[in-house]
């Protein structure tokens, strides 16, 4: 796909439903290429991510912590979750 430098103020949501179907644009200025638009490409699966946190945080795989998530989110809860804490 093809957009000007004008285009890109009008069109900007052309842009943006290209990449999500994984087309490159191109952006032209005065008849010239300024630049290409890649769609970007995950990483890291996001299982693939999960099972890596875990392994790096198995410090506390003593403590009976399944998840790091799940403790992070215990831990930051803090020390009064109702108002009748209070």
């Amino acid at each position: 796909m093809q957009l000007t430098a004008s285009q890109l103020q009008s069109k900007h949501k052309t842009l943006i439903d290209a990449l999500k179907r994984g087309e490159t644009v191109e952006i032209t200025y005065h008849g010239q290429t300024l630049g290409v638009v890649h769609p970007a490409t995950p990483t890291v699966n996001s299982q693939e991510q999960e099972s890596a946190m875990n392994e790096f945080f198995g410090m506390h795989r003593d403590l009976g912590a399944s998840n790091v998530e799940a403790e992070l989110r215990s831990i930051r809860k803090g020390r009064r979750s109702q108002l009748s804490d209070l």
